[in-house]
């Protein structure tokens, strides 16, 4: 990335993504992002599969322009692709350890730790070595992700048809 930038001419030196503290988060977040578009491009290809053409058939018959076609049936219709891949996405943030432990080993200390990559450094990295404190994180972390969750089901309010 720094020699591509280089090029553009955007940078002049070399800039430490993952050892520079104000960059650290964004590369991670970055890498996250592009390591979940596979997994959600499949569950959004499988939503629109899923959509009878009748439906967009008959918006045509209908005078219906391509946006409205677009937001009238296709995005209500994906709303159960998206409650999947937001969930699953969720659920993967917050327990993705080997990307953020493979970026982010190199940094001393909790800073840039996600709840899995502390518990592993609470359990075997820490002078400590407390599996105790560990085990009882793994604990919150995992209330944490269901409370995430029914808040995101909360406000999406999956359960309710449209009328």
């Amino acid at each position: 990335l720094n020699a591509a930038l280089k090029k553009l001419g955007v940078i002049e030196t070399s800039i430490d993504f993952l050892g520079d503290d104000s960059w650290t988060l964004a590369s991670m977040i970055l890498v996250g992002v592009f390591v979940s578009i596979p997994f959600t491009t499949f569950v959004f290809v499988a939503g629109l599969n899923a959509i009878p053409d009748d439906l967009h058939e008959a918006a045509k018959i209908d005078s219906a322009t391509p946006w409205q076609a677009w937001r009238l049936i296709t995005l209500p219709l994906l709303r159960p692709a998206m409650l999947v891949a937001t969930v699953l996405n969720t659920i993967y943030v917050f327990n993705s350890f080997p990307i953020v432990y493979t970026l982010n080993d190199r940094n001393p200390g909790f800073t840039h730790d996600t709840t899995i990559t502390f518990m592993y450094k609470l359990a075997f990295k820490s002078q400590e070595r407390d599996v105790g404190m560990s085990a009882a994180a793994g604990i919150l972390n995992v209330a944490l992700i269901l409370v995430v969750v029914a808040v995101y089901l909360r406000v999406t309010s999956w359960r309710e048809e449209e009328a």
